[in-house]
């Protein structure tokens, strides 16, 4: 720049002079093409850099956005991992509490089964608890349709039982393994319907939550979610579900 000041500084003397010759002239319009020239190649390259610089801050900006996404997917795995954990941990409890039951009654085998209304009624039956047994027993170990069929049974035989409301909730849960989740929600319903007091209420209205999230009616299973921190607010359930709520952004 400083080359090009100087020339333009000597043009404009030797203009202001006002004694120019033809050899004076000729060079001056040599000056000025040179000038012209050099300007030219200044103004591509700087146009040529600022391309270069505008394309380098687009690719910035992409990487910016690509890292962005990348970090909230990863907050939307932790999320729905925790979610997961809470969900398996309490089932692992429930299992752990109803199988040490079922083994109280087998090594006590003169005790009396669950309180009855009425004597004489299918609940006397002493195999109930056995009958349970079984079908819980396939479910643990996976076999989501026999333990669909056993707890069925198990229901239309020993409805007078203190365990019928637990039949009810693991028909649902082996239907949601299953995928079958329409089914799903009708077993849960019976519960909340029929035992909104026991405490497999709570649960139901979580997993039928989530079987109305998994069919996509994100509205049934947010309006889930609220009935459970409403009707059950001191419960695990009530929070996992505000965690949930959290996590939709509610």
């Amino acid at each position: 720049m400083y080359k090009y000041a100087v020339i333009i500084i000597g043009l404009i003397i030797t203009l202001a002079a006002g004694c120019t010759t033809d050899e004076q002239a000729v060079q001056m319009q040599s000056s000025l093409s040179f000038l012209q020239n050099d300007l030219y190649s200044f103004k591509q390259e700087t146009n040529a850099k600022l391309a270069q610089l505008t394309k380098d801050n687009e690719n910035v900006g992409k990487q910016v956005v690509n890292v962005y996404a990348a970090v909230e997917s990863r907050d939307e795995k932790i999320k729905s991992i925790m979610g997961k954990l809470d969900e398996l941990e309490y089932q692992l409890r429930t299992y752990w509490s109803e199988t040490k039951a079922m083994m109280g009654t087998q090594r006590k085998p003169d005790a009396a089964p669950g309180p009855v209304t009425q004597p004489g009624s299918p609940g006397m039956d002493a195999r109930y608890e056995s009958t349970y047994k079984e079908a819980f027993d396939a479910y643990q170990k996976g076999a989501y349709d026999e333990a669909i069929i056993k707890f069925t049974k198990f229901i239309e035989s020993y409805s007078g039982t203190p365990l019928v409301p637990n039949a009810f909730y693991w028909t649902g849960e082996s239907y949601m393994n299953l995928k079958n989740y329409e089914k799903a929600i009708v077993s849960f319903q019976e519960i909340i319907d029929k035992y909104p007091k026991s405490e497999k209420a709570p649960r139901a209205l979580l997993s039928q939550a989530e079987a109305f999230s998994q069919t996509k009616d994100r509205k049934s299973s947010t309006t889930l979610l609220k009935r459970i921190i409403e009707l059950y607010p001191k419960s695990e359930e009530a929070i996992i579900a505000e965690r949930k709520l959290r996590n939709l952004n509610i």
